[in-house]
C-alpha cells in the first residue's frame, strides 16, 4: 500500500508539473498571437498609408498627362526640341502610372 501510495504521489507531481507546461506553452502561444496581430495590424495600417500616397501620385500624374496632352492639342507649332521633350515626358508619365498600378496593396487572406 505505501508503494501504490508513493506512486499515486509521484504521479500526482508529474501530472502537476505537466498542467504548468501546458499551462506556460498556451501563455507563450497566446503572447505570439497577440504579436502576430499587433504586426498585421501595423502593416494594414502601413499598406492604407502606401496606398494613399500612390493615389496621390497617380492623381498628380495623370494632371501632368492633362496639361501635356492640352498642350500637345493646342493650337500653334512647337519646335521639335520642345515637342520630343513633351513627348518623352507623357511617355515616361504613362510608365509611371502603368508601374504604380501594378504595385498589390491589399495583404494576401490567411491561409
Amino acid at each position: 500500500m505505501h508503494n501504490q501510495n508513493q506512486d499515486l504521489s509521484h504521479l500526482e507531481r508529474k501530472i502537476d508539473h505537466l498542467t504548468h507546461e501546458v499551462e506556460d506553452l498556451k501563455s507563450q502561444g497566446d503572447k505570439l498571437m497577440s504579436k502576430i496581430t499587433d504586426w498585421a495590424t501595423q502593416q494594414q495600417a502601413d499598406l492604407a498609408q502606401v496606398s494613399t500616397t500612390l493615389d496621390g501620385i497617380v492623381a498628380g500624374i495623370s494632371a501632368l498627362d492633362k496639361i501635356i496632352t492640352d498642350w500637345q492639342n493646342s493650337p500653334g507649332t512647337m519646335d521639335p526640341v520642345d515637342q520630343a521633350a513633351l513627348d518623352s515626358a507623357q511617355v515616361a508619365i504613362k510608365a509611371l502610372v502603368a508601374k504604380s498600378s501594378a504595385i498589390v496593396v491589399t495583404p494576401p487572406a490567411p491561409v
